[in-house]
């Protein structure tokens, strides 16, 4: 594959966790970039950077480093224009759908296993592609998770779940985008499960959250050939807040 051509077009991750089929190898519905202030995580919080698990993969597997990076060529040779961005996207997205349609799974798609929306433009070009006559006649559901609060008046869309990510280093700013736009959810992040409901606390009249089902091992990560995401659906849906906490105890 030649540089010219690479860089029309994305590419889809393959994630055990958020797949809706495990055969040999997941089936690729999830998108990412780099981690990184240097990259897309332009509002990365202290916490963050030191918990991400995403950019512990990247280094632990270079192919994968590789493969995000690649992508990064894409959006820095598109990220001018809100219709080169939805065009790189498009072809990623059909073949997806292509996927699911062939092995009759659920079309479900996350936005950023690693990185985080890194513009305004991208996420216009998201907007687009969540309201393409495709992907709603085909019934695609997407869900992310940013800590880039100013893109969200792009993404309330119906077939879009949005949450903050948030933790004691964005919560001020968390909460005001939270008044702003009421419908978004909240994902609480902290080192502990105590901290992550010290946190919710400050959200006056919203629910909680649950922990992660998966970090706490109440869902294993795969179930019955589908991720944990999928079997639970809490994420997917956005039926409620949710709460991660980087140790178990």
């Amino acid at each position: 594959m030649d540089k010219e051509y690479a860089l029309n077009k994305f590419y889809a991750s393959t994630d055990r966790k958020v797949t809706p089929l495990m055969r040999s190898r997941p089936l690729a519905n999830t998108f990412g970039l780099p981690a990184g202030k240097e990259y897309s995580c332009k509002d990365a919080t202290e916490w963050c950077l030191s918990n991400c698990y995403a950019g512990k993969i990247e280094q632990l597997y270079s192919s994968v480093r590789v493969f995000l990076l690649r992508n990064w060529d894409v959006y820095e040779a598109n990220k001018h224009s809100v219709n080169g961005l939805t065009d790189a996207l498009m072809p990623m997205i059909n073949k997806f759908i292509d996927d699911c349609e062939r092995l009759g799974v659920e079309p479900v798609f996350r936005w950023f296993w690693d990185g985080d929306i890194p513009s305004r433009r991208f996420a216009r070009a998201m907007q687009r592609v969540s309201c393409d006559e495709r992907v709603v006649s085909s019934g695609v559901r997407f869900w992310v998770y940013t800590r880039n609060f100013d893109v969200i008046d792009l993404l309330l869309l119906p077939n879009l779940t949005v949450y903050l990510s948030i933790d004691a280093g964005n919560m001020l700013k968390g909460y005001k985008t939270k008044c702003m736009y009421p419908s978004v959810k909240l994902a609480l992040c902290a080192d502990t499960w105590d901290e992550t409901e010290v946190l919710a606390d400050k959200f006056e009249g919203e629910r909680r959250g649950a922990r992660c089902p998966e970090l706490t091992g109440k869902i294993p990560l795969v179930v019955r050939g589908v991720g944990a995401c999928v079997d639970c659906g809490m994420c997917i849906s956005g039926v409620n807040n949710v709460r991660f906490a980087s140790s178990k105890k």
